[in-house]
């Protein structure tokens, strides 16, 4: 075995290994990107049906169920922070876009950077606060009033939606430091096209 064909196979493994690793980051965000778009449906559903009857029954019977209300609003909850991760992933979050633009790719790739690492402090921030609230709910066995469903159902959307939003940050990272991908903004997302 010759010098060139000892290298074709190193070549050819560093191939496979790159495929490997494409394709398994790929199907992580297969998985994340199913779970999330499966927990926006469920709460936009709940929210949608809760507000739907509950006017039905104030406007025909004169009355509402006292957890309604409560529920819906966590609906929404779990809904928006679910939002916000997956908005992450189509890189259609809040940013300066127009000002990035104007910047070299290089000089873009670090403001890029420099973006994830702030949005995981706050996301570093946001998940041990609101953890806390949630074992409080816990441990006082507080319910959403109205019902028996514990209260810590309905605020676990925080720290569960920012450990998803954690996720998308990473790959986003990923994507910027070893793909060596362009920033740009995706208005729609890809599953829409």
């Amino acid at each position: 075995m010759g010098n060139g064909e000892l290298g074709a196979d190193v070549q050819k493994a560093a191939r496979r290994q790159e495929c490997s690793s494409a394709s398994m980051f790929r199907k992580i965000d297969s998985v994340v990107t199913f779970v999330e778009n499966s927990i926006m449906l469920v709460s936009y559903a709940t929210l949608i049906a809760i507000i739907g009857f509950e006017t039905i029954r104030r406007v025909f019977w004169g009355s509402n169920w006292l957890a309604g209300p409560d529920i819906a609003l966590y609906a929404f909850v779990w809904l928006s922070w679910f939002a916000m991760a997956h908005n992450i992933h189509n890189n259609a979050h809040l940013s300066f876009t127009e000002f990035r633009e104007r910047f070299p790719p290089k000089i873009r790739a670090c403001a890029e950077v420099f973006d994830c690492l702030l949005w995981l402090g706050l996301a570093g921030i946001v998940i041990v606060t609101s953890w806390g609230v949630v074992e409080r709910q816990i441990a006082f066995h507080q319910t959403i009033f109205g019902t028996n469903i514990p209260l810590a159902v309905g605020s676990l959307a925080i720290p569960v939606a920012w450990g998803f939003t954690v996720i998308r940050i990473l790959q986003r990272l990923y994507r910027i430091l070893f793909q060596r991908e362009e920033h740009h903004t995706v208005h729609v997302p890809p599953e829409l096209i």
